[in-house]
């Protein structure tokens, strides 16, 4: 059975702006293995390419001869050698769509798990220009019943007046994510004031690089703040661990965590250390949100709106409609390639 690796470049219906840098297309990995296919997301913002991917992908030494028929899916995973967490994770999804397969299954029922029970996703809006543009996007998604807010514009009072026109303009629930923008002295300062604006929660206020910074803006914010939901700072277990007691909650992701069966493994842990869960994407295609919605009744929080920024979707699998998604009841992780 063969392996291989190849480039999949999506173009973003419009230009999506967060702290990191503006982006207009994306270009992720496939990992093809026999009928199977996983995809392992490369936002430029974490230093991983395709030629790492294919570099990783053509190192490995699978005993592909068991996959022809059902074999231990989590064994084999846990196998794996060491690498990039994208590339781990699109080898991950493969070699799990060809579990499903193999059984006759959709993901979702081999791991006993109904998602009709899964909560609704946010949408998530990119930095606004201005507050006019804010205001005129706010118009087109009034329906949607959850909304993200993108901040770190570079200016802490836009951040604020983003938020408070929101609210101004918005009745449903609302929650941010400054993506590693702001200093510790900085969230100090703005999210007693957030608070006002009734937030389901702050993802990512502060940099990724210490995690003890965490403890620091949790001791100093005491109980004036929503919950405050890990997501930069979060890629092992370990880093679940560290930040135990300081934030209330992690937002894991295949492409940043190394896949299906590793987020399984950190959902278990953070609950284990009564942490709320999010489940989250990047720019991705439908198989890569297809593959997540698998494993989107065991969280708290969904965050699954990467295929409403694509200008074309190259795979066809999960359904996502104001924020509730469906899954296909297909085998493996169900998502269809478009020709």
């Amino acid at each position: 059975m063969r392996i291989s690796t190849e480039a999949l470049v999506l173009e973003l219906s419009s230009p999506f702006r967060i702290a990191h840098g503006t982006s207009f297309e994306r270009c992720n990995a496939l990992v093809r293995l026999g009928t199977a296919v996983g995809e392992g997301a490369l936002p430029p913002y974490y230093d991983t390419s395709v030629e790492d991917v294919e570099a990783y992908v053509s190192s490995l030494n699978l005993d592909t001869s068991v996959l022809d028929q059902p074999f231990p899916v989590s064994q084999i995973v846990e196998q794996l050698p060491p690498g990039p967490p994208a590339a781990l994770a699109a080898v991950d999804m493969a070699l799990h769509d060809l579990w499903g397969k193999s059984l006759g299954q959709p993901l979702f029922r081999l791991f006993g798990l109904d998602p009709a029970t899964s909560v609704l996703s946010t949408y998530a809006l990119s930095i606004p220009l201005s507050e006019k543009k804010l205001r005129e996007t706010l118009d087109t998604v009034s329906d949607y019943p959850f909304l993200k807010l993108k901040l770190g514009s570079g200016n802490l009072e836009y951040d604020e007046a983003i938020v408070r026109t929101a609210r101004e303009c918005y009745s449903g629930r609302l929650c941010i994510d400054a993506n590693s923008a702001w200093s510790v002295p900085e969230a100090l300062k703005i999210i007693p004031r957030l608070s006002e604006c009734d937030l389901d929660f702050v993802e990512q206020p502060i940099s990724y690089e210490e995690l003890d910074d965490w403890h620091v803006l949790r001791r100093m914010l005491g109980g004036s703040a929503p919950p405050l939901i890990a997501d930069e700072s979060v890629r092992t277990v370990d880093d679940v661990i560290a930040l135990a007691g300081a934030a209330d909650g992690v937002n894991l992701k295949l492409s940043k965590c190394g896949g299906i069966h590793r987020v399984r493994n950190m959902i278990i842990l953070a609950r284990s250390l009564d942490m709320s869960v999010m489940l989250g994407c990047m720019i991705e295609s439908s198989l890569a949100l297809t593959a997540a919605a698998h494993l989107a009744p065991l969280v708290d929080y969904l965050d699954l709106d990467g295929l409403l920024h694509l200008c074309d979707d190259p795979f066809q699998g999960l359904g996502f409609h104001l924020g509730k998604i469906t899954v296909p009841d297909v085998p493996g992780i169900g998502a269809i390639e478009i020709d």
